[in-house]
């Protein structure tokens, strides 16, 4: 549901604000306005879906897209160009600014139209063709990003009026200025795509920037509604309570009512601006944030180089992450949970990692074990058993009241991992201790990495690994597929 009301938002916010804007800097007859603007606004919303089905078809989406986004780019500069010399007294210039500014919200309705058809295409309401809770859910989401856009236009169009007509125009000009440079990004793009445009390093940059902090731009037509609520508030006619004395019964009570007009107008408007604020900042900062793996706790080996978690720590059925550093490096992650629903503890013991999605690792969400690579859920009673998604199992014993992992079990999955932390090793030719991360040289060997303190000593090596690798075990490599330990 949030996904589809932080869209709804996006694609149609900048058209609510500069309908609103504008309806309050040209100002034409009071019974028309609403109807031309209502109409302007329904051809270009019609015009969008037509030409995304056309396109559709045809398979001429990204034609379609550079040229809408053209239009919209094209009379918002001709819209801005107007608003310096047409004012009510110029009259022949006001009804020429009037026309453009139609025609520049008929082209916002087109490719928001347009957009939002495409997100909704990319993003299917629902995974099946029956009505349930996702579909009802979602489309919920599209319904309340309108309502909120429904209520801004006319928030907007009042507290424009309230304020002076430079402040009308710069924010005008602001709102289209993040428009133009949106639009011309797309544009831009586009055209590359099309190959009319030759695709250079300097263009391609200009994209990937735009679009990098193209989420910030609804955030500042937000800041643009909360400035002028602020300072329509404080430029409206403060009346004292002794001047609201000395007034007469009838006239104090309109005075009054003036006052709680602009005040539920005042507070209209941060509603409406602060749910979509708070529903965007909520989307950016946690709603579509990818889920993390939690963090392991380190383990390291006893004297019998075995590695000892107590069953008790474990036996509730959460997923209990733990890790384990390699002689080389290597960050090795396995977590235990129980099985059992009951008080019987069955200890599933697995790497945290799968043979097919790689390390990405696994999350407990309630009582579901999830792949973060591919979204699976997981039976928890097949964890521990080879195949599919299921973690890769890790032999293991209990003893005693505790799950006993033998370190070289540990170190034979550590292939399975990408994570190398920065440890203290030792040159196997030299003996001469060096930092993992920092050696000059360093050597593969049957799945292990190897670290020299010169060339010499990793051509030794090279020359006869065995004499210098001794009993150390081979490590499987994740495409060879799970082996039993």
């Amino acid at each position: 549901m949030i996904t589809y009301l932080v869209n709804t938002i996006n694609v149609f916010l900048p058209m609510a604000l500069l309908t609103g804007l504008l309806m309050a800097l040209w100002r034409p007859d009071g019974k028309k306005v609403s109807r031309l603007v209502a109409i302007s606004l329904a051809t270009g919303l019609t015009a969008g879906v037509v030409v995304y089905l056309v396109a559709l078809s045809q398979e001429i989406m990204t034609s379609a897209r550079t040229y809408l986004f053209a239009a919209v780019v094209l009379s918002a500069l001709c819209q801005a160009g107007t608003l310096l010399l047409a004012g009510q007294r110029f009259r022949r210039l006001y009804r020429l600014g009037w026309g453009l500014a139609l025609f520049f919200l008929a082209a916002l309705a087109n490719v928001a139209a347009f957009s939002f058809l495409t997100l909704l295409a990319e993003r299917a309401l629902t995974a099946i063709d029956l009505l349930n809770t996702e579909l009802i859910r979602n489309s919920g989401g599209i319904l309340a990003g309108f309502f909120l856009l429904a209520a801004l236009m006319p928030v907007t169009a009042h507290l424009g009026r309230k304020n002076s007509r430079g402040v009308l125009v710069g924010s005008i000009m602001l709102a289209s200025a993040l428009l133009v440079l949106q639009g011309s990004t797309e544009v831009l793009l586009g055209l590359m795509r099309l190959e009319a445009m030759e695709l250079t390093s300097f263009r391609l940059s200009l994209v990937a920037k735009v679009t990098k902090y193209s989420y910030l731009f609804p955030y500042l037509q937000l800041l643009i509604i909360g400035a002028l609520a602020l300072l329509s508030l404080a430029g409206r006619e403060a009346v004292t309570d002794e001047e609201l004395a000395a007034m007469e019964k009838a006239q104090r009570r309109k005075a009054r009512s003036r006052i709680m007009i602009e005040l539920r107008w005042f507070k209209g408007t941060l509603a409406a601006a602060g749910i979509m604020l708070a529903v965007l900042l909520y989307y950016d900062l946690a709603a579509s944030k990818p889920p993390r793996i939690s963090p392991a706790v380190n383990l390291t080996a006893d004297a019998e180089h075995l590695v000892r978690v107590k069953i008790d720590v474990i036996k509730d059925g959460n997923l209990h992450r733990h890790s384990f550093v390699t002689d080389d490096g290597h960050v090795v992650r396995f977590f235990l949970i129980n099985r059992a629903r009951g008080g019987t503890s069955r200890i599933g013991v697995v790497y945290d990692a799968c043979m097919l999605c790689g390390d990405m690792g696994y999350i407990q969400e309630k009582n579901e074990i999830i792949c973060l690579a591919c979204n699976v859920r997981i039976f928890i009673p097949s964890i521990g058993k080879a195949g599919g998604c299921n973690p890769i199992p890790l032999k293991h014993s209990v003893e005693g009241g505790e799950v006993v992992i033998h370190a070289a079990d540990l170190d034979k999955g550590a292939r399975y991992f990408s994570e190398v932390k920065e440890i203290k090793v030792t040159d196997p030719v030299t003996g001469k201790y060096l930092i993992n991360l920092k050696a000059p040289h360093r050597y593969e060997y049957n799945g292990r990495i190897y670290f020299f303190e010169s060339e010499a000593s990793l051509e030794k090596f090279k020359a006869s690994p065995e004499t210098y690798v001794g009993s150390q075990q081979a490590r499987h490599y994740r495409v060879q597929g799970y082996k039993p330990m």
